[in-house]
């Protein structure tokens, strides 16, 4: 089940600030570890709804991550966020998605405040981030069938993502080797 969280964070890997040929990630994780193995992350929207979301734009979106130029919008994010009631034309509901998260977590102790922590840098990097999205919402569709969606939920998803995993609590974290190198990779990309 919380593979799942990572194959949807892997697809929301579209907002890089680097173009492909640059991306640190391009070539996925150091080692083949499970990385649920190292450090099981909650599970903080519906795993239904992330993979119908996955369904259906899983490949347009490992399409887009090899694509240069300013960053696509993630549709399995907005597709997720739309199936929540949380997102609505370019804005996430932060309240409602702290709620959300918060809620997923109430009987993990270990993790309430690092989601809550982590959602207040997510929003600030959302924000520093603005012009930058804000492009990539104005993008045209660049191959027949592009759907073309808002970066917002894709950069809100993403960080949470890599953040909880790059601090996952001591608690939880089995460490070794191949964690370690899991663990610093997800400091800069999301985890495959």
């Amino acid at each position: 089940m919380k593979v799942i969280f990572f194959v949807v964070a892997a697809s929301l890997a579209v907002l890089s600030a680097v173009t492909w040929a640059e991306n640190p990630c391009a070539n996925g994780p150091p080692n083949s570890k499970n990385p649920a193995e190292c450090c099981n992350t909650p599970m903080l929207l519906d795993k239904e709804i992330m993979m119908d979301c996955y369904q259906k734009f899983g490949e347009q979106t490992k399409r887009q991550l090899k694509m240069e130029g300013v960053p696509r919008g993630c549709c399995i994010a907005e597709c997720g966020l739309n199936a929540t009631g949380l997102y609505s034309n370019g804005m996430v509901n932060r309240e409602g998605l702290t709620t959300m998260f918060m809620d997923a977590v109430k009987d993990m102790p270990d993790w309430q405040n690092l989601v809550r922590n982590t959602m207040d840098e997510c929003f600030k990097m959302a924000e520093s981030m603005k012009d930058v999205i804000e492009a990539g919402s104005k993008l045209e569709p660049s191959f027949e069938g592009e759907m073309i969606c808002h970066p917002i939920s894709g950069t809100i998803l993403r960080c949470m993502g890599m953040n909880l995993y790059a601090n996952c609590p001591a608690s939880i974290y089995k460490g070794g080797d191949e964690c370690d190198q899991l663990k610093e990779y997800s400091k800069m990309c999301p985890i495959m």
